[in-house]
This record gives structure tokens, C-alpha cells and sequence, in this order.
């Protein structure tokens, strides 16, 4: 590992931000209190409005007071979201639950896109996706730990142990993020003096459109895993109460992430991101057209691994465009811009939900699995096309410097 990865305060933050303790019963929280199925979906849409609706204003505030101060006020947001979802819990108050959505999803605001800058002002590109998973990882620890203790904590103190257990994490994720160290201030580039390219043209380019679609597609995966495995396990006969063992067993296999990318070379994130793309539209492809048991848990396994990676390595491919604009003083912001596309495809899934699973669960994930192929045989072509004109240039500089040589002799 390298040096600069060793734990911080962000590190450790992100662990405490794992220790959700009412995750496995989140639907139980709201359903218990009152709460019906439908409700529950109009109060995640909700959340996923907010965080639309709030992307780019926090974005341009953090622009302004800095990443580490966002990062702070996330976890100040979060702590009095939790807090809210405990008096909504306990006074079964449906406007309560709707608060509730609108301050998490405003507190999800705050982190997107800041942490994503902040570690790539701070550990450079080589490292911003290896960084990215060590952070991850670490959310994932605390997700172990949590998911380990909620039967006995669920057993011992119930929901309300659950929902006062999460908020105290919380409350020490608030005095551990004031620990996270200022952002160094970036000098000023040539870069950025000389382009500053202005929004309208900078989405007029097909590749930031492309990149909004690619993004939106790694988390229609992420949905498809949230939603179908339940239905996928049924599929081939197992009982759904194995799928806490399936949970836990792709979110071990997903600390792989760091050690992979670790191991990666820069000037190789193309060949890889091309390869696991490939992999995912596997993966999915299998998922949506064979339900023979073996081969279903094993790829269901490694699918949220195959997504990882691309999608450490697109938030690279975000901070460069940002650096190729001469946007650095409008980094969160332009982050931001960039995951609202994915917001937007969240929104249009939880209220168009019902269509997507008319479609059934083969249709979605065969149709993303060969979307997934092509854009990873779109990037191997595309890796072979810039090989093939290196190539060709450093052959005509060879024949450039023979013929200066000869017409020196002359």
C-alpha cells in the first residue's frame, strides 16, 4: 500500500458512516410506524428530488468554503436527519417522514462530489482511485460491523436501539470529520488562465454526455442489485433469507477494489476500465438469462466488484475534464452538474418503477449487460486507436531525425 494511503480522518469517518444499525430493518423503520409500500417510494423519490433540486447551489458553496468544511456540514446534516428519522419513528408522523427524506437528501448533497474533489486535490491523480476505494473500504468495514451487530442490538434494545445506536456513530463522525485536514490551495494553472471553457460549451462536447450516460447506467446496475437480487434467488429456488449472506459475501469480495487499482498503472486505467466494463456486461448478461443456482450466486458475488472499479476510475475521467476546462475554481460544482444525471435516472426509476419491473428482471439485466460490453469494446477500440497513432508519430519523428541526420552529411 502506498504511503500516502495510510488511515486518516477521512478513513475513519467513513467507517463510522457505515455503522448504519437500522439497515437491515430501514423498510421496518417506516412500515412499523405506519408507513405503506407506496408511501415508502414517494419518500425515497422525494429524497432523490432533494438531492437534485440542492446539487449544484451546495456545490457552488463548497466552491466557496472548501471541501473540508462541506465534508464537516454532511455529517452535521446526516446526524440531524438520523435524528429526525427517530422522532418520525417514534411519533409514527408521516410529515415527520417526509422531513426526514428532505434532509437526508440534502445532506447527500453535501458529499456529492466534495469528497470526490477533496481526495483528488489531495492525493493527486495516480492515486485518487486507489484513495477513493481505501475510503470505500473502509465504509464497507463499518457496514460488516453493523450488519454483525444488528441481530443482537435488534434482540436487546429494538428499532429505537437501532436508530439511537446509528445516531450516536453519527455524533462521533461529526468531531471526527473536524479532524480531516484542510485542502492544500491549488496554484493557479495555465490551464485554467488560458480556457476556462463556459458550461454551454462544455456540454455542447459528446463526450461529458456520453460520460452522464455511462455514469447513469453504474447505478441502474447498483439499482437492478438492490431490487432484483431478492427476485433472482427466487428464481432459481433458494430461499430470500439468504440473501443477507449474499450482501455480506459481495461486500467482502468488494475490498478487492483497493488492491486491484493499487496494483494498476495510470498509464493502464483505460485497458482496465475497458476490461471490467466487459466483465459487468458478463455478469449482468448471465444474471438476466440463467437462473441455475452455482452460476447465479457467483456472479451475483463479483457483479458489485465489476462495478466498482469503472466507476473509481470515471471519477478520475471527471476531475481531468474539470482540469481540461480550466474549472478548478468551480471543481464541487461541476462535479455536481455531473452527477445529476445520475440523480435524474434514479428519479425517473423510483417513480416509473413499475414499468421497469413490468419489463422483468431478464429484460433489464440483459439490455444494460450488452450496453455495458459495448462501452468497454468502445474503450478497448478506442485505447487500440490512440496506440496506433503513437505509434504512427513516433515512426514519422524516427523518419524526421533520419533525414535531418542525412542532410547533415549533405
Amino acid at each position: 500500500m502506498n504511503a500516502k494511503l495510510k488511515t486518516d480522518a477521512l478513513d475513519l469517518t467513513s467507517l463510522l458512516n457505515g455503522l448504519v444499525f437500522f439497515s437491515p430493518v430501514s423498510l421496518l423503520v417506516r412500515t412499523t410506524a405506519g408507513i405503506s409500500l407506496s408511501q415508502f417510494f414517494i419518500l425515497q423519490a422525494i429524497m432523490a428530488t432533494m438531492v437534485l433540486l440542492t446539487e449544484i447551489p451546495l456545490g457552488k458553496l463548497t466552491d466557496r468554503i472548501g471541501y473540508k468544511s462541506t465534508l464537516v456540514l454532511y455529517q452535521i446534516a446526516l446526524l440531524i436527519s438520523r435524528t429526525c428519522l427517530l422522532l418520525a419513528h417514534v411519533s409514527c408522523n408521516y410529515s415527520l417522514f417526509i422531513l426526514q427524506a428532505i434532509l437526508e437528501g440534502t445532506a447527500a448533497s453535501f458529499s456529492s462530489g466534495t469528497q470526490s474533489g477533496y481526495i483528488y486535490i489531495m492525493f493527486s491523480k495516480e492515486h485518487y482511485a486507489e484513495k477513493s476505494a481505501h475510503v470505500a473500504n473502509y465504509g464497507t468495514v463499518g457496514f460488516f460491523a453493523s450488519t454483525l451487530a444488528y441481530a443482537v442490538l435488534y434482540t436487546l434494545i429494538g428499532i429505537k436501539g437501532l436508530l439511537l445506536a446509528t445516531i450516536a456513530a453519527n455524533l462521533v463522525a461529526v468531531f471526527t470529520s473536524l479532524k480531516i485536514p484542510k485542502e492544500t490551495v491549488q496554484p493557479r494553472s495555465e490551464t485554467r488562465q488560458k480556457k476556462n471553457i463556459p458550461y454551454p460549451q462544455l456540454f455542447q462536447q459528446k463526450k461529458i454526455w456520453m460520460l452522464l450516460m455511462i455514469l447513469a447506467a453504474l447505478n441502474i446496475g447498483r439499482i437492478l442489485i438492490n431490487f432484483f437480487y431478492a427476485e433472482k434467488l427466487q428464481l432459481c429456488g433458494i430461499n430470500e433469507t439468504w440473501l443477507a449472506a449474499i450482501i455480506m459475501g459481495y461486500s467482502a469480495i468488494q475490498l478487492l477494489s483497493e488492491r486491484i487499482l493499487a496494483r494498476t498503472k495510470p498509464e493502464h486505467y483505460n485497458q482496465m476500465m475497458a476490461l471490467f466494463f466487459i466483465l459487468s456486461g458478463i455478469a449482468l448478461g448471465v444474471l438476466g438469462l440463467v437462473n441455475v443456482p452455482v452460476w447465479t450466486i457467483l456472479f451475483m458475488l463479483i457483479l458489485p466488484l465489476f462495478l466498482d472499479i469503472p466507476s473509481y476510475l470515471l471519477g478520475e475521467v471527471q476531475n481531468s475534464i474539470v482540469d481540461a476546462a480550466g474549472r478548478e475554481d468551480n471543481r464541487a460544482e461541476l462535479l455536481s452538474v455531473f452527477n445529476m444525471g445520475v440523480n435524474v435516472t434514479e428519479i425517473f426509476y423510483l417513480f416509473g418503477s413499475s414499468l421497469l419491473v413490468s419489463a422483468g428482471s431478464t429484460a433489464c439485466f440483459v439490455i444494460l449487460g450488452a450496453f455495458m460490453t459495448v462501452v468497454g469494446i468502445g474503450i478497448c477500440l478506442s485505447v487500440k486507436s490512440a496506440w496506433l497513432l503513437s505509434l504512427q508519430e513516433k515512426k514519422e519523428r524516427q523518419l524526421i531525425l533520419v533525414y535531418n541526420i542525412k542532410r547533415a552529411y549533405i
